[in-house]
């Protein structure tokens, strides 16, 4: 094949998984023209081991002076490839997915035959503001959401409509790109071919400290989604899930109080504009807006994040 993919790697403090994941992207039958990897700020040994790598097997790594979440590595790989100018695909990995070594491959070999210009390994559809998994029966298949990890993406379509909105921090970073596709006039397909192993160690546990500050993340952003793509449709159904979230954990969370903190705090942060890394998912700290900086809800290339808050119009 003469298609030129930039793969782009997002780790933090997942050494011993990152060294998994780096070995499956390079034991492709496929190989990436080259390998970027993003570490955000990692203080496991992380950045001593990528410094080990620099410059073999065509990987470059680019190390991030604050942890700016998978949306802010993403958006910095892309904002790379762009401006190399020498790539036709952007193929996105998240360090806890290991890929079979025909996963690339079929990607390439499936985008190029279809009008899609994002294709990801698992996706939905939505109904009333709920993603609705495609048919698990069909292998290949037009949807309206792809997950990010593990898609291949069209660089000229990047270049056009931006990289991934790196405000978002984590959540929703890849629902909003899917529908900035889809308002674009472009169409983006999902390929079921078990090519990925996800080892979902984003976290576990219907209550955990994973599930607080995602919850927090999930309400800010989705609140993010509705100012950038409105429609009374998905205001109305975006209203009806939150209230049941709230319902529910009220109810069944045994730190009811604090969840139901969380998820209100990341609507009003939502409403208020306020991108980026405004909780810390290792402390469950809440970060000053002292230094916010402002940031437009749609990135524009060459945007370069500060690592502070963002404050979004």
């Amino acid at each position: 094949m003469n298609t030129r993919v930039c793969a782009i790697v997002v780790t933090f403090n997942r050494l011993e998984t990152l060294k998994t994941a780096i070995a499956h992207v390079l034991e492709q039958t496929v190989r990436p023209a080259e390998i970027v990897i993003v570490d955000n700020n990692s203080t496991d040994g992380t950045r001593e081991y990528l410094r080990s790598l620099q410059g073999q097997h065509s990987i470059h790594c680019i190390f991030m002076e604050t942890n700016t979440g998978s949306a802010g590595a993403i958006s910095k790989g892309m904002m790379y490839g762009l401006a190399k100018n020498a790539f036709d695909y952007f193929w996105i990995i998240d360090d806890d997915t290991f890929y079979a070594a025909n996963a690339l491959k079929d990607l390439i070999e499936n985008i190029e035959e279809t009008p899609f210009v994002m294709l990801g390994l698992h996706g939905a559809n939505f109904r009333m503001g709920k993603k609705v998994r495609v048919k698990p029966a069909i292998k290949l298949q037009e949807a309206e959401y792809a997950m990010i990890d593990g898609a291949i993406i069209k660089t000229d379509v990047v270049r056009r409509i931006g990289p991934v909105c790196e405000a978002f921090f984590m959540m929703c970073d890849d629902h909003e790109y899917s529908l900035r596709i889809r308002k674009n006039g472009f169409r983006l397909g999902v390929l079921q071919n078990g090519a990925d192993d996800r080892q979902l160690l984003g976290g576990s546990g219907q209550f955990s400290n994973a599930t607080l500050w995602r919850g927090y993340y999930s309400a800010r952003n989705h609140t993010f989604i509705i100012k950038m793509h409105f429609s009374v449709p998905e205001f109305i159904a975006y209203v009806y899930h939150q209230l049941k979230l709230l319902v529910m954990t009220a109810i069944l969370a045994p730190d009811r109080v604090r969840r139901v903190k969380f998820r209100l705090l990341g609507i009003w942060h939502g409403i208020k504009g306020m991108g980026g890394r405004t909780l810390d998912p290792e402390t469950l700290e809440f970060i000053t807006e002292k230094n916010a900086t402002p940031q437009t809800l749609t990135p524009q290339p060459g945007y370069i994040n500060t690592g502070k808050t963002a404050i979004i119009k």
